[in-house]
């Protein structure tokens, strides 16, 4: 999240919200206002629980609800994440398509993965990417889907000897 800037008037969304954890590193940063959503019940409860400080005080609420139709209007939010959840859209460029769409004009979608297919990665990432079946694209070509899904900039973010990635979108 080193490379996304929020601010207090901001209102942000994690997508794949997991546990929690990035929605409370997003609140920590200064967010105004934080939407976690997850496709997952678990999830959502679990998110609830780590981040019961600032739901109860207003300042954040978790909603179960999938990628492929988020529940909100055209232009809602200032800024976006997921981590480590894209491998799992069922329908990654139409997915990123709607991401695009509640995203406002000038705002940042930024979707972290801890792997992405750089030619290096091991063999027991190899099979766990086949087992689950995760999409997981090379740096070219998540440039592709984001410019295709309608972005206008679009910004690869990787350190040498690392697999993680982390695309910016700037709609």
């Amino acid at each position: 999240l080193d490379f996304l800037t929020v601010q207090s008037r901001d209102v942000v969304m994690d997508i794949g919200c997991g546990g929690g954890a990035t929605l409370h590193r997003l609140s920590v940063r200064g967010a105004g206002y934080v939407v976690g959503v997850d496709y997952s019940a678990v999830s959502v409860h679990q998110s609830l629980e780590l981040n019961q400080e600032d739901v109860s005080d207003g300042k954040m609420c978790v909603l179960q609800a999938s990628v492929e139709e988020l529940p909100f209007d055209d232009e809602f939010f200032d800024v976006i994440t997921t981590v480590e959840s894209f491998y799992f859209w069922p329908d990654p460029q139409e997915s990123l398509k709607e991401v695009r769409r509640v995203l406002k004009q000038g705002g940042h979608f930024m979707l972290i993965a801890d792997i992405y297919d750089n030619g290096k990665l091991p063999e027991s990432a190899k099979e766990n990417i086949r087992r689950y079946q995760m999409t997981v694209p090379t740096a070219e070509e998540y440039r592709t889907l984001f410019r295709n899904a309608g972005f206008s900039d679009v910004l690869i973010h990787t350190k040498d000897g690392e697999n993680w990635i982390a695309v910016e979108g700037i709609r």
